[in-house]
């Protein structure tokens, strides 16, 4: 799970998509958990239920559970549980929304990902529609200039591609790297968030995917309830007006995790980002960008490498060291005394 930051749109607004509902439940569509205003003393966590009309009016429906946490694999706890109370309307017809105030909450990062279990239900009066039993982290992630934030402090992801039966929390570990992986499965991003691994999740390159907005939208719902999933990333290939109306349909539902648009390296810049937070340049091996990039957009710019390791979390995490120096090398090669800019990241695949 990723929170909504502090300064994003209330979390009463929009819909989830009923295709993002959890499996052998009834009479609701859907859930998302985001987070709203916080600090390190207090922190409101946010509860949407999309209601199935078919299974009672939304009049009639509240939500009860608690929050309780956090736990974490690598660091001493002492657990807390919170009630969920039901705010009682107030949001568009058919979502339900509960919230639960947390005093000096435990934000998920790679070095302490703190996790919290939350029980909830939705009632309608003493019938119970569904229920729900999940792991949530609460991180704090956005975007300042050019640069990734993470819990008050700039973030540089250095990520590997690997397949998804390669991946390896420990070595990711070990090595201070993020994963790059194409379609993640839900457990594998269940094992990075217990071990505090961030992952970029790239969609397919299968222009069929695309062809399914319904589809990408309840995934992209999916993996934003997994505080390991910093950055989900659109295809080169992928018309930049559907981007757009993605972007656009997931607003409500992806809380803080970003959205990055592939794009091609060795061409100037596109002239839109289509509404990403981020955009991933992608380059063959060896390769810099063309020169257009010395002045790119004043966003966040991953340096995207395609420079096999055969699924070597060490040897990529070294070679994005290496991008990393050829890109300093590249700016300093106009003429300049200094780099005019960092990248965001870097990544090999």
């Amino acid at each position: 799970m990723s929170g909504e930051s502090p300064a994003g749109a209330s979390p009463l607004g929009g819909g989830l998509p009923r295709s993002a509902g959890m499996p052998g439940t009834s009479g609701a569509a859907g859930m998302a958990i985001l987070l709203g205003p916080c600090d390190e003393l207090r922190a409101e966590v946010y509860v949407r239920v999309v209601v199935d009309p078919e299974g009672a009016a939304s009049a009639d429906v509240r939500l009860e559970g608690t929050l309780r946490g956090p736990e974490c694999r690598r660091a001493v706890t002492l657990p807390v549980t919170a009630s969920v109370v039901d705010l009682g309307g107030g949001g568009p017809p058919g979502v339900a929304v509960g919230r639960v105030v947390l005093t000096e909450p435990s934000f998920w990062t790679a070095q302490v990902p703190s996790l919290y279990r939350l029980d909830v239900r939705v009632m309608a009066g003493s019938r119970e529609l569904a229920a729900w039993t999940r792991q949530i982290g609460l991180r704090r992630l956005g975007v300042r200039g050019r640069s990734f934030w993470l819990d008050g402090h700039r973030w540089v992801p250095r990520a590997v591609g690997l397949a998804a039966e390669a991946f390896d929390a420990a070595m990711c570990r070990g090595s201070a790297a993020a994963a790059l992986v194409v379609d993640p499965p839900e457990e594998l991003l269940a094992r990075a968030d217990e071990e505090g691994v961030a992952i970029l999740a790239r969609l397919s390159d299968d222009a069929t995917v695309a062809s399914d907005p319904a589809a990408v939208t309840a995934r992209l719902a999916e993996w934003a309830q997994h505080p390991s999933v910093a950055l989900a990333v659109f295809p080169r290939g992928w018309p930049p007006e559907v981007v757009e109306s993605l972007v656009a349909a997931t607003r409500q539902v992806r809380g803080t995790m970003l959205l990055a648009r592939a794009v091609a390296g060795l061409e100037p810049p596109p002239k839109s980002s289509s509404g990403c937070d981020a955009l991933v340049v992608e380059l063959a091996a060896d390769a810099v960008p063309d020169a257009a990039w010395r002045t790119a957009p004043a966003m966040p710019l991953v340096a995207c490498r395609g420079q096999a390791t055969a699924g070597d979390v060490a040897a990529g995490r070294r070679a994005c060291d290496r991008l990393q120096a050829d890109l300093a090398a590249w700016h300093l090669a106009a003429g300049g005394a200094r780099v005019p800019w960092d990248w965001a990241g870097y990544a090999i695949v």
